[in-house]
């Protein structure tokens, strides 16, 4: 099984870094919250990286 982070865009253009419900912090910008994401994404034995834009669409991050 696989965990989820997530970088979810607000209204405001800014975007969060989120576990589940567990929001880790805000980015003013999607690159930063990107590379949030990548650098805690190996504290997690299985992970995937999404962003969640606030027109609806998912997109998948390959990462590493």
């Amino acid at each position: 099984m696989a965990w989820f982070l997530r970088a979810i865009e607000f209204p405001d253009g800014r975007w969060a870094c989120r576990h589940g419900v567990t929001e880790f912090d805000v980015h003013s910008n999607l690159e930063n919250a990107v590379n949030h994401l990548r650098e805690i994404a190996p504290s997690f034995q299985a992970v995937q990286l999404f962003i969640h834009r606030i027109d609806g669409t998912v997109e998948s991050i390959d990462w590493p």
